[in-house]
């Protein structure tokens, strides 16, 4: 009868352990889906900012073939800026 007790203590005791494991196995898991949400927006942002950054870049490219004398200059390096970003914003996507 000892025994019985003994081995009824032990899967008691183990069960117990099965709990706090999974309920640390779930809490892991919904920080990793919290993180992967937060992810996910934060690619959506990113991709959002490289569209408007292409559209901007556009914009200055047709300005650029239009613009004559001294204001070039000034659309070279602001088209090279916004080019520069869009590469870190892709960078960012990519890790």
């Amino acid at each position: 009868m000892e025994r019985l007790l003994e081995r009824i203590g032990a899967a008691r005791a183990r069960v117990q352990q099965l709990h706090a494991e999974r309920a640390h196995a779930a809490a892991a898991l919904e920080a990793m889906e919290a993180r992967a949400r937060e992810g996910s927006r934060e690619s959506d942002v990113l991709k959002a900012r490289i569209k408007e950054l292409e559209q901007e870049n556009e914009v200055l490219r047709t300005a650029k073939a239009a613009a004559v004398g001294p204001d070039r200059e000034g659309t070279k390096e602001k088209i090279d800026e916004l080019v520069n970003e869009i590469d870190r914003c892709l960078a960012l996507l990519n890790p």
